[in-house]
């Protein structure tokens, strides 16, 4: 029998703003267990609060199971820099109480309508019977904060692996987006070159573009991607080892040491990403993740780095975020989406709605501008698309 240990730990401290108020401030700290167990080329699962306990379970199912896995991985990690800062192991209620009170002070003409802030740690330790002993630790902070006014509003984020967040920055630019929001004005329909900003970006290409990349998906008949298909002048590098990406890390989730991978080079796609058991056909990645600690690892990226050539921003409709992002197809790409927080020159914009299909929108990308961001595991500037349905 063959066995690997997943072992998870978290703590981490909240603070949850509603109204322009501080609701609460909560501590949390949480360890579990996951299990997979190899019996005759059959693969068990299961998660537990005890080693023991998963491993006896795993090896229950494993006697049932349908699904096959021939081994684990054993390699070395790779070394990532900027993912452990230790003062956010010392963040306390104090800490947190001050920048609620910088959010708050950084807001002058629109309303908090409500606002998160969290700092954590984690600490991932992985074994296997094939000699795999690998460990590391991490941390990250986060805000997300809403402003409301006279009946515009807008959200924003900042994300860290340090105890450092720009409070001031986001809750400002939430505040003028919200401000102009409340003039915003309807455009006619047509077609328009469209810059979409790093939020927008996120959203539409993590419900789109990176499920059809996955090995998985492609197996299983759920992407129309394929190798040596064309996707305009833009590259797409899935890559772990960023320095500071909020989504790095020295291996994944089932212990492949991290790598980067150019999924798209140059408009020419060159690869999928791949967990462990996939990488047997298409290749190693080091991309099995967990959703959650207690769920079995399956392909998904980490930082997805976007590059593309530079661009200008005259006369497009400027795009900060999208509502109903989830709703767009991930197998055909198809999309339909509500411009959040948009502008046509000077002026605000409200009820657009973009429409087409990602891949073609792909092929239509014009280049980047203004500064690169991380949102959630996508690395990019705001990018310029020409010739966008908007409706």
């Amino acid at each position: 029998m063959e066995w690997e240990i997943f072992e998870y730990r978290t703590k981490g401290i909240m603070a949850e703003v509603e109204a322009g108020r501080l609701k609460i401030v909560s501590s949390y700290v949480d360890k579990s267990f996951s299990a997979r167990v190899i019996l005759k080329g059959r693969v068990g699962f299961a998660s537990a609060s005890t080693r023991n306990e998963a491993l006896s379970l795993a090896e229950k199912i494993a006697r049932i199971s349908e699904d096959e896995l021939e081994d684990f991985p054993n390699e070395k990690p790779a070394s990532v820099k900027g993912i452990y800062d230790k003062r956010v192991e010392e963040a306390d209620s104090e800490l947190i109480m001050e920048e609620f009170e910088r959010l708050r002070s950084a807001v002058e003409k629109a309303n908090i309508a409500s606002a998160t802030i969290e700092h954590a740690v984690e600490e991932v330790k992985i074994t296997n019977s094939f000699g795999l002993d690998s460990r590391e630790k991490s941390t990250s902070s986060s805000m997300i904060v809403e402003a409301v006014f006279e009946g515009g509003s807008a959200y924003e984020v900042c994300g860290s692996r340090s105890i450092e967040l720009d409070i001031e920055g986001a809750a400002k630019k939430a505040e003028e987006l919200a401000v102009d929001s409340a003039k915003a004005i309807k455009i006619e329909g047509g077609t328009y070159d469209v810059i979409l900003q790093p939020i927008a970006v996120h959203q539409l290409l993590s419900n789109t573009l990176y499920p059809s990349l996955s090995a998985e998906n492609v197996e299983k008949g759920r992407s129309v991607i394929r190798l040596g298909d064309e996707f305009g002048r833009i590259t797409v590098i899935d890559d772990p080892t960023v320095e500071g990406g909020l989504m790095s890390c020295g291996f994944d989730d089932e212990g492949v040491s991290a790598r980067k991978t150019f999924l798209i080079d140059n408009g020419v796609v060159r690869s999928y990403y791949t967990d462990w058991k996939h990488s047997k056909k298409y290749g190693v990645t080091g991309n099995g993740f967990r959703l959650e600690e207690s769920s079995f690892p399956a392909p998904m990226v980490s930082n997805v780095v976007l590059e593309v050539d530079d661009a200008d921003d005259d006369n497009c409709l400027t795009i900060h975020s999208l509502i109903g992002s989830h709703t767009a197809n991930p197998v055909s790409g198809d999309f339909s989406l509500e411009c959040n927080n948009a502008y046509f020159g000077e002026k605000a914009v409200k009820g657009a709605m973009i429409y087409g299909n990602v891949f073609e929108l792909l092929k239509k990308v014009e280049g980047g501008l203004g500064e690169l961001r991380q949102i959630e595991n996508t690395v990019t500037k705001s990018l310029r698309f020409r010739s966008v349905r908007v409706i």
